[in-house]
């Protein structure tokens, strides 16, 4: 990875739903921008799923706009590993807390929709447990918001 690179960290719980459709999300609108001095990834603040796919909802939901998430493997991130990243990008506000508890600095952490105007919820909910329709609706959120999250990245790097 080039030294001059942005690095970007998309973080939810388990890092198969939300986090890995909100790095290719913004990785295909940083593309199209032609936005090449980022360099997006992601990962979870639990270990459940280490070393696994995304879910299988969340790829075929990728997948059904073009996105492609078959090379993702789960990882988690620890206070270890903070280091390595200039942006945290969380999903929810406990994914938010969870980052701060391990050393987070406030002003390298972002919500994902905290950029919504007249948005009283900042959270991405968490699709898991419900049906396709949950993954459709976290994508639609997260192409809503790509958008604004990297004006906010190009404003304030």
């Amino acid at each position: 990875m080039p030294a001059n690179q942005i690095r970007v960290l998309f973080v939810c719980l388990g890092n198969i739903c939300r986090s890995p459709l909100a790095e290719v999300v913004v990785r295909a609108v940083a593309h199209e921008r032609g936005l090449q001095h980022y360099h997006f990834a992601s990962a979870g603040t639990g270990d459940w799923h280490v070393g696994g796919s995304a879910d299988p909802r969340s790829s075929a939901t990728a997948l059904e706009h073009g996105l492609d998430l078959s090379s993702h493997r789960a990882q988690q991130i620890t206070g270890a590993g903070i280091g390595g990243w200039d942006w945290f990008v969380a999903m929810d506000r406990e994914n938010r807390r969870d980052l701060l508890r391990m050393g987070v600095t406030e002003d390298r952490l972002l919500l994902m929709r905290q950029f919504e105007e007249d948005n009283p919820e900042p959270d991405v909910p968490d699709p898991y447990y419900g049906g396709p329709d949950g993954f459709e609706h976290a994508y639609r959120m997260l192409t809503a918001n790509a958008e604004k999250l990297l004006d906010y990245l190009e404003s304030n790097t």
